[in-house]
């Protein structure tokens, strides 16, 4: 039904003082939103014209928030406390791991919705999740959750990629992956084919071949450091540029970009500009973090995730992405009006403030309203999302 949602702000300009930026100018707005879509904005005022009106209160509008990188199949959320189990590899991680999810007495739906209800708490309005998929658990994940997904139609977003965490080559999962992308997984994932599969040519090889099959983007998990993440590196960048798959190619976590020095980092983040292949963080605490703020400003397309929540990996995580953002804020030092308002990008996929006004006539009307004057503040002080909205409809309320 179509109606106007009144009394919002939004930025349009900052403010200078000299060369200083002190601030972002605000206009209070109406939208009206009818299809899914914003159709007309104008400046706020009383009029009355027979539709339905909603009061903004005069909270900030930013872009939807985004959930880049998460798991709905390994959060632990409702379960009883349980400290982490020690591992002595990944592969004695991850074998431990499905013991643990089988003997969990919360139901898998309960977990993933109460991991779902944590982000949406704080304005999540679009979840790409990885789902285990390999020959010790087949679909099960995959079909688990498409079903869940089923109870918030309309609600928010989402992409699920088929992830095989045991291996390509090392869990022989190719066909299981196969048939995910066949089920309903939207993109092909994979981790470190170089040290886990132990063939980095063939074990890409095989996801590329899948990729291309399916028409699916790729987003691989990349831990791996020095020669051996160069050269998983320099192999992803090859099957990019032979498969024409600039802008359908995502690394997570890709720890090993510290280990470019000199001419070679130079040459090879542009190049990573160049194939437009992105790269995904969850900002860790353990000192391990690419060096995000210098591929930004290089051009490359960076986003943040909170991966971990409470699972046999880390007991940590709130599914709170809007801290990883000031963390992330912190750690680079970002702590002007434009270089906070800017790193908004980073959970939005929008620029807030710049040539032209984010929100336009006819986008969807996909948005979260916060309690803040500018986007700066609520990304340097982690304002209060006050609710959120997915194509025109009113998902979350605090």
């Amino acid at each position: 039904m179509a109606k106007w949602l009144q009394n919002v702000k939004i930025e349009t300009d900052y403010i200078k003082e000299g060369s200083f930026i002190s601030g972002t100018n605000t206009q209070v707005v109406d939208l009206f939103i009818e299809n899914d879509e914003v159709s007309k904005t104008r400046p706020h005022q009383k009029r009355q014209d027979g539709y339905e009106k909603v009061d903004g209160q005069g909270y900030l509008i930013l872009p939807g928030i985004q959930e880049k990188h998460c798991h709905f199949d390994k959060s632990k959320l409702g379960a009883s406390w349980r400290p982490i189990t020690p591992a002595a590899s990944i592969v004695e991680r991850f074998t431990k791991e499905i013991e643990e999810l089988n003997e969990l007495d919360v139901a898998f739906s309960t977990r993933m919705k109460k991991l779902i209800e944590k982000e949406r708490r704080h304005g999540v309005s679009f979840f790409r999740s990885h789902i285990d998929v390999h020959p010790k658990v087949g679909q099960k994940f995959l079909q688990q959750t498409i079903e869940t997904l089923q109870d918030y139609k309309g609600m928010f977003a989402s992409q699920l990629v088929a992830f095989p965490q045991h291996g390509m080559l090392l869990s022989n999962a190719y066909e299981d992956v196969k048939t995910a992308l066949t089920n309903g997984a939207d993109l092909i994932g994979g981790v470190d084919p170089t040290v886990l599969d132990g063939n980095t040519e063939k074990s890409l090889y095989q996801t590329f071949d899948l990729a291309t099959q399916f028409n699916a983007p790729v987003d691989i998990h990349v831990h791996e450091r020095g020669e051996e993440g160069k050269k998983t590196f320099y192999e992803l960048l090859k099957l990019t540029k032979e498969s024409h798959w600039q802008n359908k190619v995502t690394i997570s976590h890709a720890f090993g970009l510290n280990d470019f020095i000199g001419n070679e980092r130079k040459e090879f983040f542009q190049q990573l500009v160049d194939q437009q292949i992105s790269v995904i963080s969850s900002v860790p605490l353990n000192g391990v973090i690419p060096p995000l703020e210098e591929l930004r400003q290089f051009g490359v397309d960076v986003s943040l995730g909170c991966d971990n929540v409470y699972d046999s990996w880390s007991p940590f995580g709130n599914g709170n992405v809007l801290e990883k953002l000031n963390r992330y804020a912190e750690i680079f030092n970002i702590t002007t009006q434009d270089g906070l308002t800017d790193c908004l990008e980073l959970v939005t996929g929008k620029k807030i403030v710049g040539d032209n006004l984010w929100l336009q006539e006819g986008d969807e009307a996909t948005f979260t309203l916060v309690d803040s004057s500018c986007s700066a503040e609520f990304v340097a002080r982690q304002s209060k999302v006050c609710s959120s909205y997915y194509k025109g409809k009113l998902v979350f309320s605090s």
